[in-house]
């Protein structure tokens, strides 16, 4: 049976898919292992991937996930957003136990992803969320997790705090404007 994991309010999610606003869920810390599991987030299956940017919903900027944030990723069970694992690390939003059993059964480490059982799972995706117009799930390859592809957090704020410098950015401070002549 599909498990869904933070689709907040705050993405358009209402009814059976919401997991409530997201402002309501921030904490102040999380998991012990919570570096982990963000880890074992960005490492799941990729099942479907959309060319957007986004940006935090609490605070308006961009994070690591900005790109393709709403992108569809699962473990096999579960399924979350691309950028639910940045949510988890700034605002330590609660994770469901079973979810978090799961996690810790398998070491940290994403499993594979067998087409044959998985099958079933995605055509569950689809109906949850309403697509009818998508190619079956190939049920015969083994996927196996591939390296994390998105930066870490503090490699993240690293690289942005060296592409923008602090003050203008370089640009010339407009001039003002002229008043124009108005004849009489």
């Amino acid at each position: 049976m599909l498990k869904l994991l933070g689709f907040f309010d705050d993405f358009g999610h209402y009814g059976e898919l919401a997991a409530g606003p997201l402002g309501a869920q921030v904490q102040a810390s999380g998991e012990p292992d919570e570096a982990q599991i963000v880890e074992y987030l960005d490492v799941g299956h990729p099942l479907t991937y959309f060319m957007e940017a986004g940006v935090d919903v609490l605070t308006g900027e961009v994070h690591r996930h900005t790109s393709g944030c709403s992108s569809l990723v699962t473990d096999g069970l579960w399924v979350w957003r691309a950028d639910f694992a940045h949510y988890l690390e700034a605002y330590h939003v609660a994770l469901p136990a079973d979810f978090v059993a799961r996690v810790r059964q398998f070491r940290h480490q994403m499993p594979d992803l067998v087409g044959a059982d998985f099958a079933p799972v995605f055509d569950e995706v689809l109906r949850g969320f309403g697509w009818t117009h998508v190619d079956p799930w190939d049920a015969d390859p083994i996927l196996r997790p591939q390296p994390r592809a998105v930066l870490t957090r503090a490699e993240f704020v690293s690289r942005i705090r060296q592409e923008r410098p602090a003050g203008s950015w370089g640009r010339a401070p407009r001039k003002p404007r002229r008043e124009k002549n108005r004849g009489l």
